[in-house]
């Protein structure tokens, strides 16, 4: 008997327990689930609210390659309308959807529907999940690069400010944080004044900037969105030249640095660019730096390159008769013609660099295309100058020759900037490395 009252005390303990547990719980509209559901209702009320949308800095791939201005109009509670500043593409489409017969129209479209849903995983989650191109573009896979820009198209909802404007996400697979900003007018408008930007600042470089009692020398990737900035700073009693690429993305104003540059205390965030295009102003209103414009924009024309024996130094032939041993030798062997284009032209959307291969040694067989997209700018003070980086792929081509692309980008990145000069009696021009001036220049002769 004593030891069933033992089980029975126990017993009466675990139950009284139990109600306890079971009265602290969230019932009726406190429930979890019911909760999460109204925080999902709550933010997509929000989303719809705006008359003219929201805009939003996409941010690929760590900041990489710059933030690209999406906006996005929320039309119902699974529908939405996403614009790019940077993507379009003609499509066809019928003169009269009601009447078939009635033939066919090419437009250019920039708006493009797509669905998006709310799910919870590590939060509320807004997902894109039928493919939105101005937003995949960035996150679709390509050849030899399985992510793309590696951008994003799923989101955490992190917290909406409380005057219901800003709604703070993070990417679900880059983790960069971003925001949606409601939109106080037409977002065409909007869009429209940041390729304005674009197409004033690309290819350009800036007077220089005083930050932190330091002179820091700007030039403008306006493609890849960076600013290729120089500066030096004492390190171990020496001096040391800071060379670095900062990603930015564009404003219906100007720039403005996805990380501030920081030197001695002193911060620069971006700048405002005036009305004739011929000056910008830093954000803090503190200074004005001269727009400067190199003789050779390669973000407008091309030049071709040419690396034969008799039109390239030693150093620069011998890079490229590597490039070719390296094709001959991979699985999907091939040769190159000596020589390269480089620049944009055509109805190319970016800047590139184009290397041509035939399959085997008949030149007069079919000529392929290997394209890897680059960017160009100039050097402020060096109307003859020209500097390089990288801003990604061109799909299956650099996938049969990615071996060699990247041993042709490995060198002529490493050898830029170059200047482009007269040769005397000839109507060729040398592009020869100004990197290191203390060496032989790397050089080859250009046709531009």
């Amino acid at each position: 008997m004593r030891y069933n009252h033992y089980i029975w005390s126990l017993a009466l303990a675990l139950g009284l327990g139990a109600c306890s547990q079971y009265e602290e719980m969230p019932s009726g509209g406190n429930y979890a689930s019911t909760a999460m559901t109204q925080e999902e209702k709550d933010v997509s009320n929000i989303l719809r609210s705006s008359q003219h949308g929201w805009s939003l800095v996409l941010i690929p791939d760590e900041g990489n390659h710059g933030g690209i201005n999406l906006s996005m109009k929320f039309t119902s509670d699974k529908d939405v309308v996403v614009a790019s500043e940077e993507y379009g593409e003609t499509v066809t489409v019928p003169n009269d959807p009601k009447n078939p017969g009635a033939g066919t129209k090419q437009i250019y479209q920039t708006e493009f529907t797509s669905n998006y849903h709310f799910s919870h995983n590590s939060g509320l989650r807004l997902t894109f999940d039928t493919f939105s191109r101005p937003l995949h573009y960035y996150s679709n896979p390509n050849w030899g690069l399985p992510n793309g820009y590696n951008g994003d198209f799923e989101f955490i909802v992190e917290k909406v400010s409380e005057d219901k404007n800003v709604i703070y996400l993070k990417g679900c697979r880059t983790g960069n944080k971003m925001q949606l900003t409601r939109l106080k007018a037409n977002h065409a408008t909007y869009l429209s004044k940041t390729q304005e930007i674009k197409e004033a600042l690309k290819g350009k470089a800036l007077s220089p900037l005083q930050l932190g009692g330091k002179e820091v020398s700007i030039s403008i990737f306006g493609y890849a969105r960076q600013l290729w900035v120089r500066y030096t700073k004492a390190e171990d009693k020496t001096t040391k030249a800071v060379k670095e690429n900062i990603p930015f993305y564009y404003t219906d104003k100007g720039i403005k640095l996805i990380t501030p540059l920081e030197i001695g205390g002193q911060k620069f965030e971006g700048f405002e660019l005036s009305e004739d295009k011929r000056t910008v102003k830093t954000l803090d209103g503190k200074q004005t730096l001269t727009v400067f414009s190199g003789t050779y924009d390669l973000t407008e024309g091309s030049l071709r390159a040419s690396f034969e024996e008799d039109k390239s130094n030693s150093e620069a032939h011998e890079m490229f008769k590597t490039l070719v041993e390296i094709q001959k030798q991979d699985s999907y062997p091939a040769l190159f013609w000596f020589m390269a284009d480089m620049g944009r032209w055509g109805r190319s959307r970016l800047p590139q660099v184009t290397l041509y291969a035939y399959p085997d040694p008949n030149p007069n067989n079919k000529t392929f295309y290997r394209t890897y997209y680059l960017d160009y700018t100039s050097v402020y003070g060096q109307p003859n100058q020209v500097h390089i980086t990288r801003i990604i792929q061109d799909g299956d081509g650099y996938f049969y020759s990615r071996r060699a692309i990247e041993w042709y980008l490995e060198n002529i990145l490493y050898y830029s900037p170059f200047s482009i000069d007269p040769i005397p009696n000839k109507t060729v021009k040398k592009m020869s490395s100004v990197a290191d001036p203390t060496n032989e220049p790397f050089y080859f002769e250009v046709d531009i």
